[in-house]
């Protein structure tokens, strides 16, 4: 196989760099710089969770922090934070490795629109509006509640301003809010880390339907690496694989890509146990008969497009 890249959509290690006080180079994590080596250019979407133990002032006040914290151990490994497609190019042309910041949970505006604005300026690209219950945004994938008023004022203005809204842990109802309103402002959606409900009816995976209107809008649907978002059973890599077929059998080639979740979950699938470990993932979709232009487009090209044009 030609050599490997990896543009992942969703990681959580922002938060545990921070909570923890590990540096980034190398670290107990699963994601690290020295773990990066595999691949040749890479590109890594830093989340930065709303965590449900504080309050959504509290975690405003904490994402400002980690944020910090992140962007300060970027400089010392030479990462590019990219706050547009062209900084993406330049990064990766140049021989860098590049990070885009998002926030996981959208309640840390906590009622204040203006705070989006603040997060724009900050870089943040990608916005997952909601994880559980129901909040300021709206409902999450374990309620049936829609987008509140301000929920959807904030969803408005991401279309607007350019950040990318997430509709992974979203409800049904919310899910289909915001696709309806990506087709009035002509502009994406992605889902940065939801695998398949056909394959495996959890609340927080996708609907074919919601998969396919996805992949219309031009956005992505990251693969998650979460045992509880794969299967039932035993977890292992045949797991995400069955996954990543149903999406490529639903016409979805060009809308695929990664979104681990790693250092967001305390479990990964069998025979990957960390960032070093993803080859594993490409070696076994080859032998599933995967074409390999397919893994490239999985593994990298399909985000790095998307990232060039719509950030």
């Amino acid at each position: 196989m030609s050599p490997l890249d990896l543009f992942d959509l969703h990681c959580d290690t922002a938060s545990k760099l921070f909570e923890q006080d590990q540096p980034l180079f190398s670290n107990r994590l699963h994601v690290a710089q020295d773990k990066s080596i595999a691949f040749r250019r890479y590109v890594q979407t830093m989340a930065v969770w709303s965590n449900n133990a504080f309050s959504d002032e509290e975690c405003w006040e904490r994402f400002l922090k980690i944020q910090e914290n992140l962007k300060k151990e970027l400089r010392k490994n030479g990462v590019i934070l990219s706050k547009n497609g062209d900084s993406i190019k330049r990064a990766l042309d140049s021989g860098k490795r590049t990070a885009i910041l998002a926030v996981e949970d959208a309640r840390l505006l906590a009622g204040d629109l203006t705070r989006l604005a603040v997060l724009y300026r900050l870089g943040v690209r990608f916005l997952t509006l909601t994880w559980a219950e129901k909040s300021v945004i709206g409902g999450a994938h374990d309620t049936n509640e829609s987008l509140t008023p301000f929920g959807r004022r904030v969803a408005e203005c991401c279309f607007e301003i350019g950040i990318v809204p997430d509709i992974s842990h979203a409800s049904r109802k919310v899910t289909a809010e915001i696709l309806t309103m990506s087709k009035e402002y002509h502009r994406p959606v992605v889902a940065t880390h939801s695998n398949a409900y056909a394959v495996h009816p959890h609340t927080r995976n996708l609907t074919d339907v919601e998969f396919s209107a996805i992949a219309e809008s031009g956005g992505l649907v990251g693969i998650s690496l979460a045992p509880q978002h794969l299967t039932n059973g035993e977890c292992d890599i045949n797991a995400v694989i069955a996954h990543i077929k149903h999406y490529l059998s639903l016409g979805g080639e060009n809308a695929l890509c990664l979104g681990c979740d790693l250092d967001g979950i305390d479990e990964t699938p069998k025979e990957i146990s960390d960032l070093s470990s993803l080859p594993r993932l490409a070696d076994a979709l080859l032998d599933a008969g995967i074409h390999e232009q397919t893994v490239h487009k999985i593994f990298f090209e399909n985000a790095y497009g998307f990232a060039v044009n719509n950030i």
